[in-house]
């Protein structure tokens, strides 16, 4: 199979024992989403040609024809450095248990060579103790108490997102620089000044004030922002000062 050029190539899903080919093809697509194309199964449902399988999995089948079939969970994790289960259930034998966002941090610092699995069990029925045993991390996802269960594709998608968030994910836009406060100040003054010559009715340091300042200090306006303002408070100050009411009417 081709490598898709990112540095998710290390990653694999293990899904153990799925009993429906429908839900495999749900979870390549979620896969093909997130950018991760390797995929294990352990002792799967028939799904390679299957209808539903190629229905759900729709233009991600190159990763299902890529696929890799074991007989035991152990048998996919030998090559494998570091692994996380999945898992809405707790007990004794599980432990170091972390969120999605959490076993991403750990995933992005890891050597972009290692072998790293992430496993997925039973829909039913989760995974054994003795499989648990292999995992070297639980991740669990917050769920409402009523329904804690989150269907198999549903839980792959929601952990590859964190994944690819926290690896190759591009930044979100860095956000234009912000006025300074004496330029807030400036537009604030002027903002009164206006105000004042419409006779507003207010004492000074009143609601208007704090709720005009409260408004300001809550935006990411710019320079040029805040000069578009000042622009507008000028203009009405000076309609406000040079026009009559004939010549206002003239122009309707």
């Amino acid at each position: 199979m081709e490598k898709t050029g990112n540095n998710l190539d290390n990653i694999c899903v293990v899904l153990v024992e799925p009993k429906n080919a429908g839900n495999i093809g749900s979870v390549v697509r979620a896969m093909k989403n997130m950018g991760v194309s390797r995929l294990r199964l352990v002792n799967p449902v028939d799904y390679r040609d299957v209808t539903e399988q190629k229905k759900m999995g729709y233009r991600a089948q190159e990763i299902t024809e890529a696929s890799e079939e074991f007989d035991t969970l152990a048998d996919a994790l030998a090559d494998i450095s570091l692994a996380f289960l999945a898992t809405s259930k707790k007990g004794k034998w599980k432990k170091d248990f972390v969120f999605p966002e959490k076993a991403a941090d750990i995933i992005a610092e890891r050597p972009k060579d290692e072998k790293i699995a992430v496993i997925f069990g039973r829909e039913d029925s989760g995974v054994t103790i003795d499989e648990s045993q292999g995992a070297n991390y639980c991740i669990v996802v917050p769920t409402a108490v009523s329904y804690p269960s989150l269907n198999l594709s549903q839980a792959v998608l929601l952990v590859l997102y964190e994944i690819y968030r926290k690896t190759i994910a591009p930044p979100p836009a860095v956000l234009p620089k912000r006025a300074e406060k004496k330029d807030f100040e400036r537009l604030y003054e002027n903002i009164w000044d206006l105000m004042k010559s419409l006779l507003i009715r207010e004492p000074e340091k009143g609601l208007f004030h704090r709720s005009l300042k409260r408004a300001l200090n809550r935006t990411n306006w710019t320079n040029a922002d805040v000069a578009v303002f000042d622009r507008a408070c000028k203009q009405v100050r000076w309609f406000v000062q040079n026009k009559t009411r004939e010549d206002y009417e003239g122009e309707l």
